[in-house]
């Protein structure tokens, strides 16, 4: 019996910490997203267009806001900037 609550002990921590990473990891790709549109002078003139990336390839962030939600895109096509390749599509939606 105590292997038994000692191992619903841990899930009941493991599983809501999951989640907050979950949420952590969606917060930092929305604000990567944000800070590769530019500073805030350029963001509104950088969205949706295709910009060159740092080092090579390209990128194209699109932040759209919709009935009350916020649609963020991303399309990296082997993208390298500051040490890092990114490629793929990455969106989320926030309400």
């Amino acid at each position: 019996m105590k292997r038994i609550t000692a191992l619903f002990c841990l899930l009941a921590l493991c599983i809501p910490t999951g989640l907050a990473l979950a949420d952590d990891d969606t917060y930092v790709q929305i604000q990567e997203m944000v800070n590769d549109l530019g500073g805030p002078a350029l963001q509104k003139k950088n969205n949706g267009k295709v910009q060159a990336c740092a080092e090579k390839g390209t990128k194209q962030i699109t932040i759209t806001k919709k009935n009350g939600g916020t649609t963020y895109k991303a399309v990296y096509k082997n993208c390298v900037e500051y040490g890092r390749q990114r490629s793929g599509n990455i969106m989320i939606s926030t309400n």
